[in-house]
């Protein structure tokens, strides 16, 4: 029997990648992608970094890195933290800002999406770390004993990174 090449269907462009994928995306937080069509339009702003639902729940797109203990490199969930209007509005200036040398701002907030091959990661509370170079990324607190923030200190070997990929390709 034919032992089946690693990649992955992309889910975005339908195409097979021969290798890995090393990042995956949620389009939204949760709470707002449960919505149906019409409560999201009526209930929901949003575009590739920021939502507002309700005028009262505020997300931030950024980049939850895992580093791989195999590679150079890191597993990168696109996930939505979920802060406060005050912090929003001042990572909204920061982001906007001409100016490469302004100081961002200091952000914490939790994570607003379940991501597949972990338990209870909605609601984890992260730090982000901003620069205007790229999408925030967000740190789970040294001292959490949760799953996602020990692989995130130590790192994912070659056999959790091809089970996130399986997990993520089973959608």
């Amino acid at each position: 029997m034919a032992k089946k090449k690693p990649g992955f269907r992309c889910a975005s462009c339908g195409e097979w990648h021969d290798e890995l994928l090393t990042d995956i995306a949620c389009g939204l937080p949760d709470d707002v992608f449960a919505l149906d069509y019409v409560q999201r339009y009526q209930r929901a702003r949003y575009n590739q970094d920021f939502c507002t639902l309700d005028e009262k729940r505020h997300f931030i797109r950024c980049v939850l890195p895992v580093p791989f203990s195999y590679r150079d490199d890191f597993f990168g969930w696109g996930v939505w933290v979920e802060v406060g209007k005050k912090q929003h509005d001042a990572y909204l200036r920061y982001f906007e800002a001409d100016s490469p040398d302004a100081a961002p701002p200091a952000i914490e907030g939790t994570l607003a999406n379940a991501l597949r091959g972990y338990r209870n990661t909605q609601g984890l509370p992260l730090r982000l770390d901003a620069a205007h170079d790229r999408r925030p990324l967000a740190w789970l607190p040294p001292a959490s004993r949760h799953t996602l923030a020990r692989e995130q200190r130590k790192g994912i070997n070659a056999e959790r990174h091809h089970a996130l990929a399986l997990q993520s390709a089973s959608k």
